[in-house]
């Protein structure tokens, strides 16, 4: 048994050494071909680097190789091979992109006639949020002037996914499904008017959300900002509440404090909501490239547009057995999202129907008047 496991390795890091040799070697094939190049052998720097194209070099050995037989083919005057090594550029490095006080200005022209702009990304994220309570109109029982009502936030969280058509390196648009797990508590002082009672309300709430949204992201450099804005339809999956009282009443005496504490657990709320919702948003955040996919850190803000409380059903709580009155105000729920996720383009390197040499031109031509 250790005799198989010796040779397995053996195997392996003699596959891994071979492949080192073959690297190196193929190094060496593109170090000749360049020299070749810079002394005006043409005509053999694709012979050279043929053998080495065929085997499965690192995408940075492709780049440079292509590149090297893109700027060939252009002093041999042969369009067609000059475009083909670009595209192959592009597959190689689908986000590299020509420099003109690095490259030659030929290559920078033909490389506009190229994008590797990805048509479609997948994107998936997760995180925490938090859930402000806008209230439209405050709802009391009876009129009760002597109560004190207030709303606090609460961590929830939510995960998604999405798909970005872009139109360009800069606009995309936007659409994906999340469900997000969102709550807040509502502390009610004096609801039985006596001054010493305290009512919290904690509400659970399971929404699923398909957002659709407009993106501006900027296309060069390791962080890219980017931002966004939105429109969400949001459907309410669930929501169940915490309910407990703490009684607090002077009795006996020597009139010391009497406490009637009462609590319920996971009562649904559902018949007490509006299912259907809608949300506008804007958000923006940092993706930072990694290799040729991107990982991103998102901050969003959702404006909730209608009531959550169903005014319809909203008093059959006093009745359903619950440790105290409670009927909801009118309110609105807004959310405060963050999320860290992953971005991964599915690239296509293409010829556009539509070159973008003239907007190279003139960016040529202004460096140039620049300089002078």
């Amino acid at each position: 048994m250790l005799c198989k496991k010796v040779i397995t390795i053996l195997l392996i890091s003699a596959c891994f050494v071979r492949e080192s040799i073959a690297q190196d070697e193929c190094e060496l094939v593109l170090v000749q071909a360049t020299e070749e190049f810079n002394a005006g052998h043409l005509t053999s720097i694709s012979a050279m680097l043929k053998d080495c194209l065929d085997k499965n070099q690192t995408r940075d050995w492709r780049q440079r190789a292509y590149l090297l037989l893109a700027e060939t083919y252009l002093l041999l005057e042969d369009p067609i091979g000059a475009e083909q090594s670009y595209l192959n550029v592009l597959r190689a490095n689908p986000e590299y992109q020509t420099d003109q006080n690095r490259d030659p200005i030929d290559l920078v022209y033909l490389s506009g006639k190229f994008t590797s702009t990805p048509i479609f990304s997948f994107h998936g994220y997760a995180g925490p949020n938090l859930t402000p309570v806008r209230v439209i109109n405050d709802v009391r029982i009876g009129g009760e002037s002597y109560t004190d009502e207030k709303y606090s936030v609460r961590v929830g969280w939510q995960v998604g996914a999405g798909i970005d058509f872009n139109y360009n390196d800069y606009l995309s648009a936007s659409a994906g499904i999340s469900f997000a797990q969102v709550s807040f508590k509502q502390t009610t002082t004096s609801l039985f008017g006596i001054g010493k009672d305290i009512t919290e309300f904690i509400d659970h709430e399971g929404w699923l959300n398909v957002p659709l949204a407009i993106k501006y992201c900027e296309s060069q450099g390791k962080l890219r900002r980017y931002g966004y804005v939105g429109y969400s339809f949001n459907y309410l999956l669930g929501d169940k509440a915490d309910i407990e009282i703490k009684n607090r009443e002077a009795g006996g005496e020597t009139g010391e404090l009497l406490s009637f504490d009462k609590s319920v657990s996971n009562v649904s709320l559902m018949d007490n909501r509006s299912k259907y919702n809608s949300s506008f948003f804007i958000g923006g955040g940092l993706k930072y490239k990694y290799k040729l996919d991107y990982f991103y850190f998102d901050l969003r803000y959702s404006f909730g547009m209608k009531n959550v409380a169903n005014p319809d059903d909203r008093y059959s709580t006093v009745t359903d057995g619950l440790p105290f009155p409670y009927v909801d105000d009118d309110f609105r729920i807004d959310n405060l999202a963050f999320s860290v996720g992953y971005i991964h383009p599915f690239y296509k390197p293409r010829k556009l129907k539509k070159a973008r040499t003239k907007s190279v031109l003139r960016k040529i031509e202004k460096e140039d008047d620049a300089t002078n």
